[in-house]
């Protein structure tokens, strides 16, 4: 992913299920991948976001149905 940091089109979605896991969707360029945690506080999701944070990838809320990118 670091090396498609640079595309025009970046974006994030973190999304806490019911059930207590979160989902991470990032995408940039053509590439994009999906992670399921099962625990919230799990240091791979901060890491995510920070290297998202810092290449300004644009934060996609969870109501925003983007699942479209991600096939």
């Amino acid at each position: 992913m670091e090396k498609f940091a640079t595309e025009q089109l970046q974006i994030i979605q973190v999304v806490t299920a019911e059930e207590e896991k979160t989902v991470i969707r990032v995408l940039a360029g053509d590439v994009g991948f999906q992670k399921e945690f099962d625990d919230p506080m799990h240091p791979l999701i901060s890491r995510i976001i920070k290297f998202c944070e810092k290449y300004e990838f644009v934060k996609i809320h969870k109501r925003e149905n983007i699942d479209s990118f991600f096939k």
